[in-house]
């Protein structure tokens, strides 16, 4: 899991590594994360969907990777809470349109990470769970408000991870733990099903480990969205 997408992939196409292993790498570093990183797991919806894949094609470039996303994304079945009390319990009914776009292209999502209450901080200390630390030295923080989904990420439980950036959300928490952080331009990606802070200045951003990653992601996210007026129609 501390490999790119693209080195996974090429893994998949070649037939050395199925998804299903790599889902169960993902659910063990999930497991044995030491940064206070995650809120809701769905490793049995991710095993089921592992399962399903038999093989990867060349073209399929995210097809049986597994990434993590985090917990201010509306995901169908999974409690989502924004790392805050009071949204204990809450279940939506509905994929935010990332999501959804990623399941489409094949990527399996295992949990949801920790992040500053209702994204709404720069440290990832505040989310209900409590400090969210820097892998690389607890004694310190990985900043936030995407602090979970950094932190997993640094410490190879999976090769890509949804953050979301106001501020500095996912580009902090990257300088941070030595990470391509990408905040798009604002509209470039829908912002369906992610929950607002600042709807004038939220985007979807994400974590990758080399910026070829990030292009491909953008690629498969980008575009307009009917259910998101502010998106572009450039691709």
């Amino acid at each position: 899991m501390n490999k790119t997408i693209g080195e996974l992939h090429q893994l998949l196409v070649e037939g050395k590594v199925t998804a299903s292993e790599l889902v169960e790498d993902c659910i063990q570093g999930v497991l044995n994360d030491s940064c206070n990183s995650f809120e809701a797991t769905c490793f049995e919806e991710a095993r089921k969907e592992a399962r399903k894949i038999k093989e990867v094609k060349e073209d399929e470039y995210l097809k049986g990777i597994p990434y993590l996303a985090k917990d201010n994304y509306s995901t169908k079945g999974v409690e989502t809470t924004a790392s805050s009390n009071i949204l204990n319990g809450y279940v939506p009914l509905f994929d935010a349109t990332v999501v959804r776009k990623l399941r489409q292209k094949g990527m399996i999502m295992v949990a949801h990470t920790s992040m500053d209450e209702l994204a709404m901080g720069g440290t990832g200390t505040t989310g209900k769970r409590g400090i969210t630390t820097n892998p690389y030295d607890h004694e310190r923080i990985v900043g936030g408000s995407s602090s979970g989904s950094a932190a997993a990420l640094a410490q190879g439980i999976a090769p890509m991870s949804l953050g979301s950036d106001t501020g500095d959300s996912v580009r902090k928490p990257a300088s941070h733990a030595g990470l391509v952080g990408f905040k798009p331009t604002w509209g470039r990606i829908s912002r369906f099903g992610l929950f607002p802070f600042a709807p004038s200045l939220d985007t979807i951003a994400y974590f990758t480990r080399d910026v070829k990653d990030s292009a491909y992601l953008l690629s498969a996210l980008a575009g307009h969205d009917n259910n998101d007026m502010s998106t572009s129609y450039r691709k």
